[in-house]
């Protein structure tokens, strides 16, 4: 009884003593927003553009230049404005200078990217590159909706809302529309890194790319959707794991061929997965959930001291499961070459996402030692291996940029809780890593956790009123940049967007 009234009383002190949130704005959904209509026409013409993405180097360079052309011509109050200035790199990428009244704040830089991956036509209900509305009007179908034509052209509309009215930020900033994204980021992202840095912009007050979404369902128990601000970034590591032995003829088998014993290293490494970590992320992502959580579940979230097991359990299902450990995918294999034939060498490629407390050698250290057997030889595959990224700044009191981002989203999304979350695929964030510690990925538009699939998969959409969500997110976040974020007395709403 008297641990129940502990944990009880611990519970209520992290409740009362939470900062207050913000007003949420006056968003007059049964009007709509303004220039909604125009702004999702937009949207879709953005969708056609099938900028697709094969291998490094390797993309649509006339749909990407079309792409672009396309975005001066439908967004002229921006790329023509004395406030911007816009600049073509490496030949399809876009770096815009939006110029604020105090030039002696350091800028910020938002991020998103034009490629897309490929379309399985035969997977999908709907074309591909078509951007068909549903029958109500409400979704619309097509690559790229939601990764990341959607939030570039929100981001764009923002800015287009705010010099419309003849506003000027007082903070400047950064966007930067790479092209590449999906295969490295190389061509793109990096080159746009390259030319911040040769006009001699080599800090930045804080960076926001593409990343985590508002995902409802995201926990059995979850009534609210959960805003994940990616505060770090998975490593990946992709290995080659080969076997060399006597080859022949089928007639006359050796005791284990290398088919055999490259399989066997395969189901060990399946079967002895990566160890849960509860770090400190784990532990803030857990206790601030418990601050909106229902008894009795808000008791056991905010006693991780004492429920640290059942809590393990929860998070080890679903889409937590990525987060809390190093995964392990096996994705390519190779062996014989016909069917009375023993092959002299087989391999396989595995896919490690790596978690931020680990590193790339400590990974292949444990894969050797798993594998144990001297006739399998791991090495990693070049040009597909980076270390796990830094954990940016995220106390809700004290770190500036997270409260912007925080506070940007309960304005949009009342019923939403932002948190600090690990992002478990990768972004062009890597390549700007040099620039700030402050560095979030997070994409502002809402999904159930069982749509999270139809990113790279089938039938991929967004909604009317995600898109004019996210349009209304950055808007606000250029807003609160330029406001005093530890203050929650609202802004004017006489042109709320």
């Amino acid at each position: 009884l008297s641990l129940l009234l502990l944990c009880c009383l611990r519970t209520f002190v992290l409740i009362s003593t939470r900062p207050p949130l913000p007003p949420p704005c006056a968003r007059n959904e049964s009007e709509g927003y303004i220039g909604a209509d125009a702004s999702w026409v937009r949207l879709k013409k953005a969708i056609q553009y099938k900028t697709v993405s094969l291998a490094p180097h390797d993309y649509d360079k006339q749909e990407l230049g079309d792409f672009v052309r396309y975005l001066k011509q439908a967004f002229p109050g921006v790329f023509r404005s004395p406030h911007v200035r816009h600049d073509i790199i490496n030949k399809y990428s876009l770096l815009i200078s939006v110029h604020g009244k105090n030039a002696t704040l350091k800028p910020y830089m938002l991020l998103s990217h034009m490629d897309v991956v490929p379309v399985v036509q035969s997977e999908w209900k709907w074309d591909g590159f078509g951007a068909k509305e549903s029958a109500d009007g409400q979704r619309v179908y097509g690559r790229g909706a939601v990764d990341n034509k959607g939030q570039l052209m929100a981001v764009l509309e923002a800015i287009n809302f705010m010099l419309s009215k003849g506003d000027q930020p007082v903070r400047s900033f950064f966007i930067g529309f790479g092209h590449d994204e999906e295969v490295g980021g190389e061509d793109g992202a990096l080159q746009i890194a390259k030319e911040l840095r040769r006009r001699g912009y080599n800090q930045l007050e804080f960076i926001l790319d593409e990343g985590l979404m508002l995902i409802e369902g995201l926990m059995p128990g979850l009534k609210f959707p959960i805003a994940g601000i990616g505060v770090s970034e998975k490593g990946s590591l992709s290995l080659n794991i080969s076997v060399r032995s006597e080859g022949g003829h089928s007639s006359l088998p050796p005791s284990q061929s290398s088919i055999g014993i490259l399989s066997a290293a395969i189901s060990r490494l399946e079967a002895n997965p990566h160890p849960f970590i509860f770090d400190d992320l784990t532990a803030n992502f857990v206790e601030r959930i418990s601050l909106d959580l229902p008894f009795p579940l808000n008791v056991v979230c905010s006693n991780i001291w004492l429920f640290k097991p059942l809590i393990r359990i929860a998070l080890s299902k679903g889409l937590t499961k990525s987060m809390v450990h190093t995964t392990t995918a096996i994705t390519m294999i190779h062996g014989g070459v016909k069917s009375n034939v023993i092959p002299p060498s087989a391999w396989a490629i595995v896919n490690h996402r790596i978690h931020p407390s680990q590193t790339i050698k400590q990974i292949i250290d444990r894969d050797i030692a798993v594998i144990n057997d001297h006739r399998v030889k791991v090495e990693a595959v070049n040009g597909f291996s980076f270390e796990a990224h830094p954990i940016s700044p995220h106390n809700p009191k004290y770190d500036w940029p997270f409260q912007v981002l925080e506070k940007s989203v309960r304005q949009i999304h009342p019923t939403a809780v932002p948190l600090p979350m690990t992002l478990i695929a990768n972004t062009d964030t890597r390549h700007y890593l040099n620039f700030t510690k402050h560095v979030f990925r997070h994409n502002p538009v809402t999904l159930h956790a069982k749509e999270v699939s139809m990113i790279h998969g089938r039938d991929e959409y967004i909604s009317r009123s995600g898109f004019e969500s996210a349009i209304n997110f950055f808007y606000h976040l250029i807003l609160n940049v330029d406001s005093n974020v530890n203050s929650n007395v609202p802004h004017k709403h006489s042109t709320e967007l």
